[in-house]
């Protein structure tokens, strides 16, 4: 099966903080690549659901943070996969984007 992902993910290891509605939300992070990221959580939101995120890496100091867009889900009844959510990017400032281009050649 062809992988049609845009840019090559990197398994690091990691968590995420999901801001909603006023309340922070934790994931762990699965993958992450310059186009987004999936994420490992009890409560995955619907596709085209946008929040704000910031990822701290376990190799890196600083955080990247990002608004992002659920493009696919898995639920907590999915069996063959653990219970999460595809992110994808939709808009990182200047100085995140080289942060995270960083990480990924570290990786």
């Amino acid at each position: 099966m062809k992988d049609s992902r845009s840019f090559p993910r990197k398994k690091i290891d990691g968590e995420v903080e999901i801001f909603i509605n006023g309340g922070i939300f934790l994931g762990g992070l699965k993958d992450i690549s310059e186009g987004g990221l999936s994420v490992t959580t009890s409560t995955p939101y619907e596709v085209g659901y946008e929040m704000f995120l910031s990822v701290k890496l376990a190799e890196a100091l600083e955080r990247v943070n990002a608004l992002a867009e659920v493009v696919w889900v898995h639920p907590t009844e999915a069996t063959l996969h653990p219970t999460g959510m595809g992110l994808k990017f939709l808009a990182l400032t200047e100085e995140d984007f080289y942060k995270l281009e960083k990480i990924l050649e570290m990786a």
